[in-house]
Formats: structure tokens, C-alpha cells, sequence
């Protein structure tokens, strides 16, 4: 079975920090969530409100960035000492690629953003 490839521009648009763990936790293989970790995860994303700031959000999602690269250098080395399948490598490292691009996407756009507010006349 393959895993489903979390999502980190999910994370930043729900506000919540639990969807950043989630996201990590689906990526090292865990069987836990980011709302069952924490009760008010799930009223936070259902109301739209949260209590985190962007910047966390942001950490969470370059944690999740860490996590799933280190995830698919394992299961590379596992894979090259013969105890993980292909398959799983590959899903890993497509995951790890995916999570790299869109990181990159969004900084680029952070960056364009903050360049477009900085060029305007006070």
C-alpha cells in the first residue's frame, strides 16, 4: 500500500500547526495524527480560528520538510543493504522531491511578496 503524500500547503492554509505533525508523522511512517495528539486540533480546523502564528506554521512545515528527507535516506540505506523494497525508497523519495518543491514555491513567493511591499512608496 502506498502512503498518501501529506500535504504542507494544507497545513499552511488550515492555520494549524496539528495538520504540520500530521504531515510529519504520515511521511516517518507513524500510525498517529496531529489531531489526536492534541484535542483542540480538530475544533481549530473546523472553526477556521487557531491559536498558532504563521511562523509556526512554517517551522512545522520545514520540520516536516526535515522528517521526510531523513525518511527517505533511510529507507535508502535500508534499501541498499537489501531491507526495504524499491517501491517503498521510491515513494519516499518522490514525497521528500514534492515536499522540496513546494517549499521552494512558497519561499520563492514569500520572498516576491516581501520585494513587491518593500518597492512601494510610503
Amino acid at each position: 500500500m502506498i502512503p498518501a503524500i501529506p500535504s504542507i500547503s494544507s497545513a499552511i492554509a488550515a492555520g494549524t500547526s496539528q495538520a504540520a505533525s500530521a504531515a510529519s508523522g504520515a511521511a516517518s511512517g507513524a500510525a498517529t495524527s496531529g489531531a489526536a495528539a492534541s484535542g483542540t486540533g480538530a475544533a481549530e480546523a473546523a472553526t477556521g480560528t487557531s491559536s498558532s502564528s504563521f511562523s509556526d506554521v512554517l517551522g512545522n512545515a520545514l520540520d516536516s520538510l526535515d522528517s521526510s528527507q531523513q525518511a527517505a535516506t533511510n529507507l535508502s540505506l535500508q534499501a541498499a543493504t537489501g531491507n526495504a523494497s524499491i517501491a517503498d525508497v521510491t515513494v519516499a523519495s518522490t514525497n521528500a522531491d514534492l515536499e522540496t518543491q513546494l517549499v521552494t514555491a512558497v519561499r520563492d513567493k514569500a520572498v516576491t511578496a516581501f520585494n513587491s511591499i518593500m518597492d512601494m512608496s510610503a
